[in-house]
């Protein structure tokens, strides 16, 4: 399976294809923590805070939450730049192993999970279909009980047929 076909099998699957891992995964990352000074005082363990299977492909298993930046800015003139934002790691993996990693903007206060733009517009925003795709799945298994499509048109982001990965 190439990864475009990796890719297209998530981002076309259903919220009732996934199941959750309720086990440890080891899968921690960790980051150096460092003190006023600038000194390395220790290290902190980070982790996904979902992990599921994809039930149709065992191979297929998925890891979302882990904090890539909790002090995200969505830039003006976007109706979303005064509000709370962060971005979050979603990786996709293959026999246990990364295949795919995409980053997840959390905007509006949690009220929702978008595909992080490659530029920050007020409208035009173009979204591949399949990274739509992958952001609405994740916003459906993880995100606030909100509609993902109202989020995504009033954000200013459009989906457009484009090639990607």
């Amino acid at each position: 399976m190439d990864l475009k076909a990796f890719v297209r099998t998530v981002a076309d699957s259903d919220v009732g294809d996934w199941t959750p891992i309720l086990r440890p995964t080891l899968r921690h990352r960790f980051v150096p923590r460092t003190n006023a000074k600038g000194e390395e005082t220790g290290l902190a363990a980070d982790q996904h805070s979902l992990h599921l299977t994809f039930l149709k492909d065992i191979r297929i298993t998925m890891a979302y939450g882990m904090v890539e930046n909790a002090n995200y800015q969505v830039p003006s003139p976007n109706r979303f730049a005064s509000e709370n934002a962060c971005t979050l790691l979603l990786d996709c993996f293959w026999e246990g192993r990364l295949a795919f990693r995409e980053t997840i903007v959390n905007i509006g206060r949690n009220r929702c999970l978008l595909p992080l733009p490659e530029e920050w517009t007020e409208t035009g925003m173009e979204i591949p279909v399949l990274r739509y795709g992958l952001a609405r799945l994740i916003h459906d298994l993880a995100g606030p009980p909100t509609i993902f499509d109202e989020y995504f048109s009033m954000s200013g982001m459009q989906r457009v047929n484009r090639r990607w990965p």
